[in-house]
């Protein structure tokens, strides 16, 4: 734990760039002003009802926090990660000591991890207070739950997609993000179960208030799972498990080259 402890610390402060800043910064306020516009509409208030301000609310921010802040606030250092290490030629450093790319890899993950979900808790917190949503308190505390679980995941994910596509690992992480997350999240078949997205949504639906209609509808019986919310949980935390310890086999059996093309 101490060699996990000192990774992360150093990779915190390395990870503390203008880019990084700005790119948070973005993350944690587009919520914040895309609520404001929302909030400031003059028929935006009258024209829904009371019992429907907690199911739009609920839809609208976790579309804008666990589905976009969180995953693109775990993006810029979760992706590059591998890639990082091998154009500052520290790889080779670090593949010699005992242990050495298990602990950079778990440090970089929690890094990631932190940056993303710190972006999410301020987006939410400062979007929460200009809803209009009766269950403000609900939201608030299921969003921080979601947020914390899609940080998790993806970050794991775009760690392994690095670790997979190294020199191209932007491209593929977003990607990724579009084609398996997205559109595959959204297909009615069994392949859709296997995405962080759904999950997501199951849990979203048991634990956000919302209209009944909608978690009963049997349209939705595929975009929402309707397996008890512990085991979309565990299914969450396994799939990080899962591709913490794939993305571990392939850089330990991997032979990263971290000579330039000019080298050669």
């Amino acid at each position: 734990m101490n060699s996990l402890a000192a990774v992360f610390n150093h990779e915190w402060r390395r990870s503390l760039t203008a880019g990084r800043i700005v790119w948070w910064i973005l993350m944690s306020l587009f919520p914040i002003i895309v609520s404001i516009v929302i909030r400031t509409r003059p028929d935006f208030e009258p024209n829904m009802p009371v019992q429907s301000r907690d199911t739009f609310w609920s839809i609208f921010l976790y579309v804008m926090i666990p589905c976009l802040s969180s995953t693109l606030g775990v993006l810029l250092t979760a992706g590059p990660a591998i890639a990082t290490e091998l154009e500052q030629r520290s790889w080779v450093y670090m593949a010699t000591r005992p242990n050495g790319i298990l602990w950079l890899l778990l440090g970089k993950f929690l890094v990631a991890f932190t940056w993303g979900y710190s972006a999410a808790a301020v987006a939410l917190t400062g979007a929460i207070v200009i809803t209009n949503a009766p269950s403000k308190l609900a939201i608030w505390e299921t969003m921080m739950l979601l947020s914390m679980l899609s940080c998790l995941a993806y970050s794991a994910a775009f760690l392994l997609v690095g670790a997979i596509f190294p020199k191209r690992a932007m491209v593929f992480a977003v990607m990724y993000a579009a084609i398996v997350e997205v559109v595959l999240g959204l297909i009615p078949a069994v392949v859709n179960r296997l995405t962080v997205q759904f999950r997501l949504r199951s849990l979203m639906v048991q634990w956000l208030p919302s209209d009944k209609n909608l978690r009963e509808a049997r349209a939705f019986e595929y975009v929402f799972g309707t397996d008890p919310a512990w085991m979309h949980v565990l299914w969450l935390l396994g799939l990080t498990a899962a591709y913490l310890l794939v993305a571990q086999v392939i850089v330990h059996l991997k032979e990263f080259t971290t000579a330039s093309e000019g080298d050669l």
